[in-house]
This record gives C-alpha cells, sequence and structure tokens, in this order.
C-alpha cells in the first residue's frame, strides 16, 4: 500500500503551540488505520522526538500539501479512551482557559498513559489453569497444592489474592513455566449497590434534615451552596445525599482540597458504605494512579475522593459531584494548565445533568454572590452537630504585652492551664522553618535570595537557609555578606522555633508539628493524626494543614499567632483569605463536650477585619465584602485574565507587555491595569511583569482574549520572554 492516504488524522499533541496537527492515517509500516474514533492515543514523530498524541478527527483535507504530512509511528488502541462527555469537557476547558488542546487531554490522563503504555500492558491481570494442569500433584508439593485449590475454587485469581493466599512468586513462576497456569488480561465487574450496603445513618438536626430533603428531592443539574459553621455536621449531608445516588447505581465524585483531608475523609466513607472507595491524589504512585483512573473508567470504584486534578477522571456513570472546602485556593491549578476545578466540575455536571454540593464554612465570594443571584440553592447550618457551641474569641494585643517566640505571655498562661485540664492545645503560625530570616545586627542585611526577590528562611535543625519561592538551599553563613561582622541574628518565628520554645516551657508535654517539613516522610502526616486522635498529643503546631476540615474533639484552645502579614496585602483577596483562613483554624476549637476558646494574637486589634472576625461571624465579613467588592467592580462583579511575562532581564519582560497595550486601546469595554511588576518580581532567576485585563462581561472579556492569542505572533514574536495566560486568577503573586 502506497505511504501516502487521502485519509487524515487530526492530532493534539502535549506542546504549548494552540493548535492541532495533521498527520496520514497511515503507520510507519504503510497499513492504513480505518475508523480510529476521536480520543485514541497514537505515538507521532514531532521534529526529533516521538509524542503520544490523541487523535481530535478524521477527516480528507489539510490545510498542507499531503507529501509534506507524516505518517503516525503507531495506534496504541483502536478505541477512545473517552466518552463524549469528556471529550465535550475537554475542548471547554482547552478553549475557556486559553490552554493547548494537548495539554489538556493530557492534563486528563494518568501518567502511564501518557508515556506510550497499551492498555492491554496495564490492564489488570489474573492467573488461570490451563489443560495441561495435573490432576495430581506431589503430597509434599504444600505449596504447589494451595495454588492448584485456589485456580480450582476461585474465578478470579489475580495478584492481591495470590499474596493473601500467601502463594509466593516461585510457585506461581514454576506453574508458568509448566504450562499449567497463564495470565489473561481481565476486566473485573462492577457490583450492585444493595440496602445493606448502607450503614445506618447519623439522626440529624432540623436544618441537616432540611438540606438532605432539597438535595435529594431535586432532579437535574443543581448546585447547591452548603454554607454551613465549623462543626455543623456537612460531612454527614454529604454521607446521606451521597447513599440515595449510590442505591441508583450511580458514581460519586468527592473533591477534597490537598490530601491531607483524605485520611479521616476517607475512614467516614468506608465506614458509612460497604462500595469500592478509590483516591487520587499526588503521593500515590503512578501504577495507584493508573488503578484508580481504571477502576473509574469501569465503574468498579462507586465514590472517588480526589484532589484537583481528579475532576477529569472518565466515570462510567457519574451521579453527583460533592467539593469539601470550595473555598480553598489550591483547588486552582497555578502552573501550566491554570484552571480551577470548580469551575471544571460545575461545567462537567451541567453536561451529565447531576448536582453539585459546595461545601464550606466560608464561602467564596464568587460562590456567596451566584448564591445571592439565584444561581445557586443557598442551604445554611447555622448550628454545631449536637448542640456544641461556637468558640468564643479572644483578642490579645501583642502591643500590651511580652511574647517570647511568637508567643504571648497571656496565651502561654492559658495553654498551661489547658494542658492541666487535660484538653489539647493547637497553635497555628503559617511559616515553617525557624525564622523566616537572618539579620545582621550591624548593618541590617537579609538573608536574601539570589534567585529571587525574597528571604532565605533559617531551619535550625538542617542548618540550611532555604528559599520556599524556588526552592534554593544552601549552607547557613555565619559572617554577614555585607560588612562581614559576625553578629547575625534571627528574625520572626517560625514552627521549628515555636516547637522548640515550647518544648522547653513545658518539658512534660508532648507536641506533635504538622508542617511540609515535618510530613516529608511517606505515611509521617497519617502518623501524626492518628497521635492527635489518640491524645497522645497535648501541643499541636502547624500550618495551613491543621486549618482544612480536620475533627480533633479533644482540642479546647486555638492560638493563632500571627496574622498581622496579610492585613495590609496588595491583593484584593487577601482580606478574604485572611478571613477564611482564621474562621477554618478556629473552628478546629471546642469540637468535643467542652466550648473551646480561639485566641487572636495581633498588632493591629482595631483593624476593622480584626475587629469583624472577633465581633462577628463569617457571614457578616462576607456582606461587607461582597458590598465593597460591588462598588469598586471587582470579581466576582468583573472578571479578570492576567497576562505574564518572564525574562532574565526586566526589561525584556516589560517591554513586551507594554507593546501589547495600543492594540487593546479599541476594546472600550476593557480595562487594562498595567503592565507592571508582579508582587514578588523575580523568582527562580526570571524578572516577572504581569498586565491585568478586567472587563464586567465575562463574554466580552473573552473574545478580547480569543483576538489577542490568535494575532499575538503578528503583534508580538520575542523568543527572549516566557509567557503564561491566567484566566480568573486567585493568586496574583
Amino acid at each position: 500500500m502506497s505511504l501516502f492516504s487521502d485519509k487524515i488524522l487530526e492530532i493534539a499533541l502535549p506542546v504549548p503551540l494552540r493548535r492541532t496537527f495533521d498527520y496520514l492515517a497511515v503507520d510507519e509500516n504503510g497499513q492504513e488505520l480505518e475508523d480510529i474514533e476521536p480520543g485514541c492515543r497514537v505515538v507521532v514523530p514531532f521534529g526529533r522526538q516521538s509524542l503520544v498524541g490523541l487523535v481530535i478527527s478524521n477527516k480528507t483535507e489539510s490545510e498542507f500539501p499531503i507529501e509534506k504530512l507524516k505518517p503516525v509511528k503507531s495506534l496504541l488502541e483502536n478505541t477512545s479512551l473517552f466518552n463524549k462527555v469528556d471529550i465535550k469537557l475537554i475542548h471547554w476547558a482547552a478553549k475557556y482557559y486559553q490552554q493547548s488542546l494537548g495539554d489538556v487531554y493530557h492534563a486528563a490522563l494518568p501518567k502511564l498513559l501518557r508515556e506510550g503504555n497499551t492498555l492491554a500492558k496495564l490492564q489488570d491481570k489474573k492467573l488461570v489453569s490451563t489443560d495441561e494442569l495435573p490432576e495430581q500433584l506431589p503430597a509434599n508439593a504444600k505449596a504447589q497444592q494451595k495454588l492448584q485449590d485456589l485456580l480450582s475454587n476461585e474465578s478470579v485469581v489475580d495478584k492481591a489474592k495470590l499474596k493473601d493466599a500467601g502463594v509466593s512468586t516461585v510457585t506461581v513462576n514454576k506453574f508458568i513455566d509448566s504450562n499449567w497456569a497463564q495470565w489473561q488480561s481481565y476486566t473485573p465487574e462492577p457490583k450492585q449497590v444493595l440496602e445493606s450496603d448502607i450503614i445506618e445513618p447519623l439522626q440529624l438536626n432540623t436544618e441537616q434534615a432540611i438540606a438532605v430533603s432539597a438535595i435529594n428531592s431535586s432532579t437535574g443539574f443543581n448546585t447547591y451552596l452548603l454554607d454551613g459553621i465549623t462543626g455543623s455536621g456537612k460531612t454527614e449531608v454529604y454521607l446521606q445525599t451521597i447513599a440515595k445516588v449510590l442505591l441508583e447505581q450511580k458514581q460519586v465524585m468527592v473533591l477534597v482540597p490537598e490530601i491531607g483531608l483524605t485520611p479521616q475523609t476517607i475512614e467516614r466513607f468506608r465506614s458509612r458504605f460497604n462500595v469500592e472507595v478509590a483516591l487520587w491524589h499526588s503521593n500515590m504512585n503512578d501504577k495507584q494512579r493508573f488503578k484508580t483512573w481504571q477502576m473509574t473508567r469501569s465503574g468498579i470504584a462507586k465514590i472517588v475522593i480526589a484532589t484537583r486534578s481528579g475532576v477529569f477522571l472518565p466515570f462510567s456513570d457519574l451521579g453527583m459531584i460533592v467539593m469539601d472546602e470550595e473555598h480553598d485556593a489550591s483547588f486552582k491549578q497555578q502552573d501550566g494548565f491554570k484552571y480551577h476545578c470548580r469551575s471544571i466540575a460545575l461545567y462537567r455536571a451541567n453536561l451529565i445533568k447531576v448536582p453539585v454540593i459546595l461545601g464550606t464554612a466560608t464561602p467564596s465570594l464568587e460562590s456567596l454572590a451566584n448564591a445571592v443571584s439565584g444561581r445557586f440553592h443557598h442551604l445554611k447550618l447555622k448550628q454545631r452537630a449536637g448542640n456544641r457551641r461556637l468558640p468564643k474569641m479572644q483578642l490579645l494585643d501583642l502591643n500590651r504585652c511580652k511574647s517570647t517566640s511568637g508567643i504571648g505571655e497571656p496565651l502561654q498562661h492559658r495553654i498551661q492551664q489547658v494542658l492541666a485540664d487535660g484538653k489539647q492545645a493547637m497553635l497555628f503560625i503559617n511559616r515553617r522553618g525557624y525564622a523566616p530570616v537572618l539579620m545582621c545586627e550591624e548593618c541590617h542585611w537579609l538573608t536574601d535570595c539570589h534567585r529571587c526577590s525574597g528571604y532565605t528562611t533559617y531551619h535550625k535543625t538542617t542548618r540550611q537557609l532555604i528559599c520556599h519561592h524556588c526552592g534554593n538551599q544552601q549552607p547557613t553563613v555565619h559572617q554577614c555578606q555585607g560588612c562581614g561582622s559576625t553578629r547575625l541574628t534571627t528574625v520572626g518565628v517560625g514552627t521549628e522555633q515555636l516547637e522548640l520554645y515550647l518544648a522547653e516551657v513545658f518539658p512534660e508535654a508532648s507536641i506533635v508539628r504538622l508542617d511540609r517539613d515535618s510530613t516529608a516522610r511517606k505515611g509521617e502526616f497519617e502518623n501524626k493524626l492518628e497521635q492527635i486522635q489518640q491524645g497522645k498529643a497535648q501541643i499541636i503546631i502547624g500550618t495551613q494543614m491543621v486549618a482544612k476540615g480536620h475533627h480533633f474533639p479533644n482540642v479546647n484552645l486555638v492560638g493563632i499567632l500571627d496574622v498581622d502579614g496579610a492585613l495590609f496585602s496588595s491583593d484584593f483577596r487577601a482580606p478574604e483569605k485572611l478571613a477564611q483562613l482564621v474562621v477554618q483554624v478556629a473552628g478546629r476549637a471546642g469540637r468535643g463536650d467542652q466550648q473551646g476558646e480561639v485566641w487572636l494574637q495581633t498588632k493591629f486589634p482595631e483593624h476593622p477585619v480584626i475587629q469583624d472576625l472577633v465581633n462577628n461571624q463569617y457571614a457578616d465579613f462576607a456582606q461587607f465584602a461582597l458590598t465593597e467588592r460591588r462598588d469598586l467592580a471587582l470579581p466576582p462583579y468583573s472578571h479578570q485574565v492576567v497576562l505574564r511575562a518572564e525574562a532574565t532581564q526586566s526589561e525584556f519582560a516589560s517591554e513586551w507587555l507594554t507593546n501589547l497595550t495600543p492594540h487593546l486601546s479599541h476594546f472600550e469595554q476593557l480595562l487594562v491595569l498595567g503592565p507592571m511588576p508582579a508582587p514578588m518580581s523575580k523568582k527562580a532567576g526570571k524578572f516577572r511583569h504581569m498586565l491585568t485585563l478586567q472587563c464586567q462581561s465575562r463574554s466580552y472579556l473573552h473574545k478580547v482574549v480569543d483576538w489577542l492569542i490568535e494575532n499575538l505572533d503578528s503583534i508580538q514574536n520575542s523568543n527572549r520572554i516566557r509567557w503564561s495566560i491566567d484566566v480568573d486568577p486567585v493568586d496574583l503573586s
């Protein structure tokens, strides 16, 4: 057969170019490829390398001469990995977030499939006997007899069953080498969910019952903002609405902001439902992630608990999406494909007409605005489960008391009293390491990062200076690089310093520190959570890890040590993020039988945000913040897109963005802010500038961005800069 064909494959490749590529529907052996479905994977030549691409369509015409088109190297499978809804979702996400279609397709695949492994190679395998298996085995061959019995009595003998039965690899290989057994690929069948698989639910209070009834009585696509104070029993509402979906033989996706929430969440779900619960998060290895992908696609996994990227998993029959802590900024991807998990989830639910539950104690202002406008159903839980009381808020003015290692004396005395009562105390400080910076006492030189416009954090345990922005590490310096003095002192407090100080003040107390450094080893985070749950830790020190959704019933006191840095940020979202963080951390107190208390330390006690948080609830702050945003025409009452440029020299990035602004001036509804240096103007050796486009009409803004991307090559062309686009940004740093 001729190498040329009139059949052409349109293929999406994982490259930054926002276009697809045409290849001949012929493999490198000249064999014509017929009836290739959209969503199939192929290996194609691209420059000097080979890439795994996704087939978008079959066609007979190309904008390029057919004799210049290359054949594909190989076809990895002839059936699509995606159904029609998944394909529509991926194409929408690529268009909305202005991303390469190939990058989005690859983001929706587990790594083992992105690398070009075939499904047949990765598929589950079972051991089956052959006709040559002897009826009798030697009486002394106990291990072989065990495997023979297993093959005779079990319909599926996979590696897990062999391991559980204690059958060794040596025995299995003996059977295979003797042609008594062989491995065969198989696809497990999903099990039907029965009433007996649902454990009896807990008793609901009136507010919970109303929420469950509202969700369970709805049909089609609806979005429910489950706005419940900390400890109000939102998880029980999830569980009782999920039970109905499971009995309809549908699957449920539960999205959580980070893996720190998964241990307790998994336990709650597995103790309530006798069904297959699968996980998806970044700490899983490639084989584990592929297994979850496969179980989800086949319908075996009835509940999938996933972090951000799990929103693209290929469900067989998805019946509900639950997003816990919907306000959390980690649902927004900040690098590469900059999507927001909440937006993807809502669009996906709308495509297949299923309900979405957005649960939180501190709703994002975007979700709250949608609830106020009637786009979302607003379900409120104002009471803690079991009639437990909200913690008392106590403001500690650091201007009026002595403090050591970040703890004011009155708070330190209160910790001592709480420990004497046999309760736990939790201290929150959002800085890891020993101190944020080292300073020369002579000339005030600071240990800065030569690759970033920031400072290196002093880690005393490892004796290193580490930049928490780019990861650069260096040994601790003992001499000022400005004047040569050896009088270096620490400035500020981190979790490591706090732990060492409290260990000195309370030598009898058991202290657990939860931050990225102390939980770096596999399984360490779960071990520390278990210590807290079992009451083996009297004092808990942590960063944002301790703020999100954890249930510690014995924690009676929470101290929030330093929030002042967020009060004067240039980011208009800073007050919202601060309020959410304070309320979430405070919610860890008093979840048991006794009322808890929260101490908020500050040097600015009169600041309106601080006063609002201490004297009112989050709803009051949110209402004021929404009014302020509306008056200033800021999101959610307008929409933003940020263009970022970075280069090895600051003027390159600035000039590149400056040259774009004249082309945007004729768009009358568009507000152009900048260009300006990013709040962190240098990171990892690159200078960073940003241009913000703002408009009250989302559709108009996207038309402008579409035009800009389409004409960018003719407007600007420079290989000295790297640029990116961020639609609906949540972090302007």
